[in-house]
């Protein structure tokens, strides 16, 4: 009877951590049983962006979407008040996840080397507010409530001590407040629904580089994360917990539940009793592994991507938001470009000394390590 109830035990503690890395599951099966016009329109999203991918063969021309973005700092506590530094540290985050010029993308399995994607997403903290004032893209708001749960998306509003949107058909929306009980972040996928809770929110230990407070969570990829969701992304698993479920996308493989630390490559060789050598994706954003073993999203993720913004979030493929930017670039016919050289640490450096490894990152997305021998 003691092992029987050390399993139930343990089975509960999985249920538990998975809903504190992530609730955007939960919070879009709220939003359904509250609306059913919500839940009509998302029934037909994964149809829809079917048919949009099929009518648009030629969706992965050499394009960049800038999305304007107005972070809203809902605190209560000095710590809560991040300062506008985390701020612009996550921008960066969120830039380099989706346009493959993060650091670590050296790391993904060479099996998945030729499918990771840039998407072509950028992102920028808005110049301009609703009603064409000049901006920092950053609004502060003090509140006197100590944390904030899901449960009618409180810290959106001002009436209960939040920060009310901006448009959110020309905004991504990102509240940065104290998250009660351990939740990291959640989001709202899109629809044809005009959605008034629209948006992400983070918790504040998990927005930018956060040090020590953040933990395993401390890189900014929560926002990539649930951003990945705003913009109709699932859970690579799918559905439930041990549902082998699909996340409509075809280049990831076939997985059965989430996965969580930092597993070692191949994972879950047999997942869902397919025989696959190369086991799970778990270093997608789209997992629930620590920050720091992230670092891809794939060609398929990039499509269904592109897909949202086109049909539900177009005011995103051109706007004058952010200073010297628009949404869509002209297509770029350029030569392969250096970025930056960072070293191990990710630090950039102008220096090229001789026998130390450094990373040469390009403008197509590509990542060079080069070690100059002596």
């Amino acid at each position: 009877m003691k092992r029987i109830f050390t399993l139930l035990f343990l089975a509960a503690t999985i249920i538990i951590n998975a809903q504190e890395r992530c609730s955007t599951t939960a919070h879009t099966q709220k939003l359904m049983d509250i609306n059913p016009e919500y839940a009509k329109a998302r029934a037909k999203v994964n149809s829809q962006t079917e048919q949009w991918i099929k009518d648009h063969p030629n969706h992965n021309e050499k394009t960049i979407i800038t999305i304007p973005v107005v972070v809203h700092v809902v605190w209560n506590t000095t710590a809560e008040n991040i300062p506008d530094s985390r701020v612009l540290e996550q921008i960066e985050i969120l830039n380099n996840d989706y346009r493959r010029t993060n650091i670590d993308a050296i790391n993904t399995p060479n099996v998945w080397q030729g499918i990771a994607a840039d998407c072509e997403i950028e992102f920028c903290l808005a110049t301009a507010d609703p009603n064409g004032n000049p901006t920092t893209g950053i609004d502060r708001v003090q509140t006197t409530e100590t944390s904030f749960g899901m449960s009618g998306d409180p810290v959106m509003s001002a009436a209960s001590g939040g920060a009310n949107p901006w448009d959110q058909d020309n905004y991504l929306n990102i509240w940065v407040c104290d998250l009660g009980s351990g939740l990291l972040g959640y989001a709202s996928p899109p629809s044809g629904w005009p959605n008034p809770n629209d948006g992400v929110v983070i918790g504040y230990k998990y927005f930018g580089l956060s040090g020590s407070n953040g933990g395993a969570y401390r890189y900014g990829r929560t926002a990539t994360h649930e951003v990945g969701h705003w913009l109709n992304l699932d859970h690579v698993w799918g559905g439930g917990w041990g549902s082998c479920g699909d996340d409509n996308v075809s280049d990831t493989p076939t997985q059965e539940q989430e996965n969580y630390s930092c597993p070692g490559y191949p994972h879950n060789p047999n997942s869902c009793s397919t025989t696959n050598p190369d086991g799970d994706m778990f270093m997608n954003y789209m997992d629930y592994t620590n920050d720091a073993c992230m670092n891809l999203f794939t060609n398929g993720q990039k499509t269904r991507m592109l897909a949202a913004i086109n049909q539900y979030r177009p005011n995103m493929l051109n706007h004058d938001l952010c200073a010297g930017t628009v949404g869509v670039s002209e297509t770029l016919n350029q030569k392969r470009e250096l970025i930056k050289i960072v070293d191990v640490l990710g630090r950039t450096t102008t220096n090229q000394p001789t026998n130390t490894p450094l990373f040469y990152i390009y403008n197509d997305g590509s990542v060079e390590k080069k070690i100059i021998v002596e």
